[in-house]
């Protein structure tokens, strides 16, 4: 496949990953979602702002756009930094969902900069 396949792959990874955030998040600050285990405030309005970069990060790989790549680097080194925080400092405030789910995030992010990496 050529570099122009991969990198509209990882967009629309990039696409899936973001609105998810941006939806699911959406719902818990807005009072429509109220999950049934602990919260925290910041992680899901962290959540919510990665989704949206995640989706103008999307658009700028769709493009072949440079920036694409430093939105890439921003969100993996973000989500690998905020998981670190949940695995010590927040241990014990944090549910275990919300640290799958930044163990998923972080995990498909290294993937998605691996690619980008190479091909763009």
């Amino acid at each position: 496949m050529s570099k122009l396949v991969y990198l509209r792959i990882v967009a629309v990874v990039a696409v899936v990953m973001g609105a998810m955030a941006v939806i699911a998040g959406g719902k818990v600050l807005a009072g429509i979602s109220q999950p049934d285990y602990h919260v925290l405030p910041w992680l899901v309005k962290y959540n919510v702002l990665m989704g949206v970069i995640s989706l103008i990060t999307a658009g700028l790989l769709w493009f072949k756009n440079f920036w694409g790549k430093i939105g890439a680097v921003v969100i993996t080194v973000g989500h690998i930094i905020v998981l670190l925080l949940l695995l010590t400092i927040f241990s014990n405030e944090v549910a275990q969902h919300s640290v799958n789910a930044m163990t998923v995030r972080a995990t498909v992010w290294i993937l998605l900069f691996a690619f980008v990496r190479k091909n763009l």
